[in-house]
């Protein structure tokens, strides 16, 4: 078939010219991989105009010539170093680099099968004895294919003489941007682990790497760059080499997540965390680190347990109540609440959320209730169209990290509506803001100002927020107590509020939920006048949350009510 751009008389199977690449009317080229095609379209192509011999330069240049095909770059030390070398593809037709057509002939300059250019293509290598293979030589001894595909991707081997080419394929990889969050580190440990496993089954130890030997194709799809450091090991040693191999895995991870070694003070919300976690990945770490963990199998095994446990939480059951009023100083209510419960049971498997917020306004008449009224909307508003109607499309995996970068998004979309209406409505509106995104067992707590978020759990309540008030900062200094804060003249005063500036600091917190918590999310309104212990005990005697909810603000309002008062409460179950 002759190419109607170039001329070119072509063979009878061709797909593509072989002497411009054009795909050839009504053949449908071969596919290129995403790097290949990548390559094609960036790289300038300087294809032969006449095939090299690849004998004859082999001969002028006293350089070793592997299957007639590949020659290194440069002149190999005599003895022949045992490692990592550049090849050149001095007979790129016999294979092509593109699509793997194998279909060319040594006169045709681009691949008749994809349109490639067969120009002389450099390579990475490795030179090994034949018969004692290490490196990527020992690539092909493994039967598992996701493991195969951990490692760099072989072109071919060769063997001359005694000797042993491995030549591999030159993968574009992204690099790892560390800190990792632990989610994304337990998938890339958990893969990294079995790849161990396949080894270690194989008799072969992986040895070091570092975080810059390792990349990513596609979002997850962890890849080492080069396998360098493969070798055999003998029934003798194998205990040590494999054991050498998880605290070399050890290490990485450590970095990636930037885990301490030392040992942390902790604080409240801490202790919230650590009563409820029953395995972390820096827990797997230390337990290798010590000699508990010796088998890549049982730290494969625990890796990928906690990794599904972090990504599919237990849909537990929500049934919420809300509640807000003016009080009985106040002559009008610059509280706002939003509460969304929603449950999805489809094909005997359940899905559960929750979007629960609490705002108290500043800034008086007009101005208060607006700050707080945009608030919820806003931050409702982001969670709804960026998370909830997307989850109600189809199933997704849970990332704690997206979670909290979600939820922040909410309150900074909180934050630029109040600022820009306060400028212009020239004046100080703002608003404090506490808000809980649930998923299943997981919840995921904002918080700005002096509104609170507490985790009821076994008849206690435990305070997940922490107050941005002058109060707690006085209690922080040591020049107030706890109960004094409720008598305080100056405890109204906060530190943080929606709409002050155009980015304001958030706390987050992460909690892990459990069947019978509650999570209660309420006003300074609420808080201040009835206290943690009458809360206790109003949850606990309330089972139904509505009424609980009522029963509370009916309690502030007997103490006082000398503030709005809004109040939310969430119970969970199986």
């Amino acid at each position: 078939m002759r190419c109607s751009t170039c001329g070119t008389e072509n063979r009878s199977n061709a797909r593509c010219c072989a002497g411009c690449g054009q795909p050839l009317p009504g053949r449908e080229p071969l596919p290129v991989t995403d790097a290949c095609l990548s390559t094609m379209l960036t790289q300038a192509i300087d294809p032969l105009t006449s095939p090299l011999s690849g004998e004859e330069e082999m001969m002028e240049a006293n350089l070793p010539l592997f299957a007639n095909r590949f020659a290194p770059t440069y002149p190999l030390p005599d003895p022949w170093p045992v490692g990592p070398l550049e090849v050149r593809d001095l007979a790129p037709w016999q294979r092509c680099w593109a699509c793997g057509s194998v279909a060319n002939e040594a006169n045709e300059s681009y691949c008749i099968d994809c349109g490639a250019a067969l120009e002389v293509r450099t390579y990475p290598a490795f030179l090994s004895v034949r018969t004692m293979p290490q490196g990527p030589a020992l690539i092909s001894r493994l039967a598992d294919p996701l493991a195969r595909a951990m490692l760099p991707d072989i072109v071919d081997q060769y063997e001359f003489d005694e000797w042993q080419l491995t030549v591999l394929l030159d993968q574009e990889l992204q690099p790892l941007n560390s800190p990792l969050d632990e989610t994304t580190a337990l998938t890339i440990g958990a893969a990294l682990a079995r790849l161990l496993v396949s080894l270690h089954s194989a008799g072969i130890s992986l040895g070091t790497f570092t975080i810059d030997d390792l990349g990513l194709i596609g979002p997850t799809q962890v890849c080492l760059r080069h396998a360098n450091h493969l070798r055999l090991v003998s029934d003798d040693e194998r205990a040590t080499a494999f054991q050498t191999d998880l605290r070399v895995l050890t290490d990485v991870l450590e970095r990636l997540t930037a885990i301490p070694r030392t040992t942390q003070r902790l604080d409240e919300a801490t202790i919230i965390d650590a009563e409820q976690a029953t395995d972390s990945l820096g827990t797997i770490l230390r337990q290798i680190r010590t000699g508990e963990l010796t088998d890549a199998t049982a730290v494969a095994r625990r890796l990928e347990a906690l990794r599904d446990e972090r990504t599919h939480p237990v849909p537990l059951l929500q049934v919420a109540g809300a509640y807000s009023d003016v009080g009985r100083v106040r002559d009008h209510n610059e509280d706002s609440l939003f509460k969304l419960t929603l449950c999805l049971e489809n094909n005997g498997q359940r899905q559960s959320w929750g979007l629960y917020i609490v705002a108290d306004g500043m800034g008086g008449h007009a101005a208060g209730e607006v700050a707080s009224g945009l608030a919820v909307r806003h931050a409702a508003q982001t969670i709804i169209d960026s998370y909830l109607q997307q989850m109600l499309a189809g199933p997704r995996l849970y990332h704690e990290a997206d979670m909290q970068s979600l939820v922040r998004q909410a309150v900074l979309a909180a934050n630029e509506a109040i600022y820009n209406e306060g400028r212009a409505q020239a004046n100080d509106m703002g608003s404090t803001l506490t808000m809980a995104l649930v998923v299943g067992d997981r919840a995921v707590v904002a918080n700005v100002g002096d509104s609170r978020t507490y985790l009821f759990r076994d008849g206690k309540l435990q305070r997940i927020s922490q107050d941005h008030s002058l109060v707690m900062r006085l209690v922080e200094l040591g020049h107030l107590s706890e109960d004094e804060i409720y008598s305080h003249p100056q405890r109204n005063a906060v530190l943080r509020s929606l709409g002050d500036r155009a980015e304001p600091e958030i706390d987050l917190f992460q909690v892990h939920l459990r069947p019978g918590d509650a999570l209660l999310l309420c006003s300074d309104g609420q808080w201040e006048m009835t206290r943690d212990p009458v809360m206790e005990r109003i949850i606990t005697e309330e089972a139904d949350p509505q009424e609980a909810c009522k029963a509370l603000v009916a309690a502030a309002n007997q103490a006082g009510g000398e503030d709005n008062i809004a109040v939310i409460l969430v119970r969970l179950s199986l």
